[in-house]
């Protein structure tokens, strides 16, 4: 009472709260808020705390892939009054701040990893980013349009004998869907024998061990376009290509998917691409658990 000047509190009294309150740094606002989540979940009401967890591996890198979905959630929770809470390098499970309900709803970007170990069972409402979960919300990209307008544009360029590599997931199925889409429109061919795929497979060595089987040392080149599940694979599939001898894109074309190489890459790699919106995606997240 003596905090929020109310009545019931003698002046004198009032002054010594208020004296010690300053010295000692207390916020009632801040430090009150316990108090009323005990007081409130004792007759089972909860009040809005205009606070949401973004569950996000950004590599401490802002303008990388993840980076730039939290800035996408930042932004628009400033333009709807929620603070938003970043929590990164989380393996399975939920952080304590969702768990103890100390937050009105999560979103979460999950790696290609987690998508099976993932439960849609939460305390609090939450939407996921591009990978489906069963029971939750999702906000994602037309994976399968993207990929065929990436397709056309190399088929325009002349080249008839596709292939692809990636992982096996529900993205790379529906990129690889409009992959095939635009090959069979245009009469060219994607057989299965170019079609190297591994269940985890967008890192370094094993994208190596998928153009090993693809490529190895092969003579001449079974394809002339070569297109990934993302840009850092086709970044990777440069960088084989040239140590075996052969020219990008004189020899060979590589187009990617994403838009956005990690901040670790420093060659001036310039990719083919259907560039995904990812500060709209964050914001599209926000909105829906809104």
């Amino acid at each position: 009472r003596a905090l929020r000047n109310r009545k019931g509190v003698s002046e004198e009294l009032r002054q010594k709260i208020l004296e010690e309150a300053k010295r000692s740094g207390y916020s009632i606002e801040a430090s009150n808020y316990e108090a009323r989540v005990m007081r409130n979940r004792a007759v089972n009401v909860r009040p809005s705390s205009r606070v949401v967890c973004a569950i996000v591996n950004h590599e401490d890198d802002s303008f990388g892939f993840g980076g730039r979905i939290l800035r996408g959630m930042n932004q628009e929770g400033a333009a709807t009054g929620n603070e938003i809470v970043a929590v990164t390098h989380m393996a399975n499970g939920m952080p304590l701040i969702v768990l103890r309900r100390q937050v009105d709803g999560y979103v979460r970007l999950l790696s290609d990893l987690q998508v099976d170990k993932t439960a849609a069972k939460s305390p609090v409402p939450w939407v996921s980013i591009l990978f489906g979960v069963p029971g939750v919300d999702l906000v994602t990209v037309d994976n399968t349009g993207g990929a065929r307008a990436v397709a056309r544009h190399v088929l325009s360029l002349g080249h008839r004998r596709l292939s692809f590599i990636g992982p096996r997931n529900e993205l790379a199925d529906e990129r690889l869907a409009g992959l095939m889409s635009a090959a069979a429109e245009a009469g060219a061919d994607l057989p299965g024998e170019r079609i190297v795929t591994e269940r985890f497979a967008a890192s370094d060595a094993p994208t190596r061990c998928l153009l090993d089987q693809l490529i190895g040392d092969r003579r001449p080149l079974p394809f002339t376009a070569l297109i990934a599940y993302n840009d850092y694979m086709a970044h990777l599939a440069i960088v084989y290509l040239r140590e075996k001898g052969w020219r990008v894109p004189e020899d060979v074309g590589v187009a990617g998917f994403d838009g956005v190489l990690p901040s670790h890459v420093r060659e001036n790699t310039v990719i083919t691409s259907a560039a995904v919106p990812l500060e709209a995606l964050g914001g599209a997240a926000i909105r829906l658990l809104a």
